[in-house]
């Protein structure tokens, strides 16, 4: 599949599921200002952000789908790893300020109204909040798009959040009226955890941590016949754009031409069975001293 054709597919879900969370964000924001339910509020603004987020996801992947040119000769997609570390950024931003909203109830105090719509639109959002979360991880690694997996686990936070708003609210119509800042606690805990699990794994791609297992790619290479060893093996990129350059040794007694064919039945072994975009394969000859480059 041709990069232009997934950034078109990616974006098409996306907007997809930004027209589903404006909606319930909405509706969380707008029953939770009218019942003072401050966990709620805070639910209906973890749902802004993942609006935001896909608004994000949008612009990094309209500068992603770019072809390579000359000051780009790898192509554009990191832009699209840029974008998924503004969502984890926008979810750290989350969390403090609902950690700032439930700090303040627990020392002013106050509680909210707990009519049953409430628990109403909690629970139709978890519903498609869980839709969302099935769809997206199944068309993010269908796609391979950094960018679906991590608006997925955003999403998937919802769920748990949303969980523990019903349950705060549950609890102040007990008569526990603490719980409602208490649940938004634990919302603050849910948030952060997925903001931090995409920005480090955002960080790993844009600081080139290997990708692919080493001893995967030896056991690859050295099962085509007439390469002696592996070794200095290099990969870098995305799930959907990966990079992989390595060093084989071959009989130096061979022609420069055998040795060309080498490298490229490598390769082509390679990209088969691991589904890398680039490989590149160093031909160096056993008895010799100096390496022949092979790109």
């Amino acid at each position: 599949m041709g990069n232009g054709i997934k950034v078109r597919q990616v974006e098409r879900i996306l907007w997809q599921i930004l027209g589903v969370n404006l909606l319930v964000a909405l509706a969380k924001i707008g029953v939770g200002a009218v019942t003072g339910s401050i966990s709620m509020i805070a639910d209906g603004f973890h749902s802004t952000l993942d609006g935001s987020s896909n608004i994000i996801g949008l612009i990094g992947l309209s500068f992603a789908a770019r072809p390579p040119d000359e000051d780009h000769p790898y192509g554009h997609q990191k832009y699209e790893t840029f974008a998924t570390l503004g969502i984890g950024l926008l979810l750290l931003i989350a969390s403090w300020n609902v950690l700032q909203s439930a700090i303040t109830r627990l020392l002013k105090g106050g509680a909210p109204e707990v009519p049953i719509v409430s628990f109403a639109v909690m629970i139709v959002t978890i519903i498609i909040n869980w839709s969302i979360t099935r769809y997206e991880s199944r068309r993010g690694n269908e796609l391979k798009s950094d960018i679906l997996l991590a608006d997925a686990a955003h999403t998937r936070s919802d769920i748990f959040v949303s969980l523990s708003v019903i349950i705060g609210l549950a609890a102040v119509k007990a008569g526990w009226l603490w719980v409602d800042a208490a649940a938004a606690l634990v919302i603050v805990v849910f948030i952060a955890h997925t903001g931090w699990q995409i920005i480090r794994r955002a960080s790993n791609i844009l600081a080139d941590s290997a990708v692919i297992d080493t001893e995967a790619v030896e056991q690859i290479a050295l099962s085509v016949d007439g390469v002696k060893s592996c070794h200095k093996i290099r990969s870098r990129g995305t799930n959907g754009v990966t990079y992989l350059d390595l060093h084989i040794q071959v009989d130096g007694q061979i022609s420069l031409e055998a040795g060309h064919e080498l490298g490229h039945t490598v390769e082509d072994r390679l990209k088969k069975q691991l589904g890398v975009s680039d490989v590149i394969v160093h031909v160096e000859p056993t008895e010799a001293n100096s390496p022949i480059n092979i790109l």
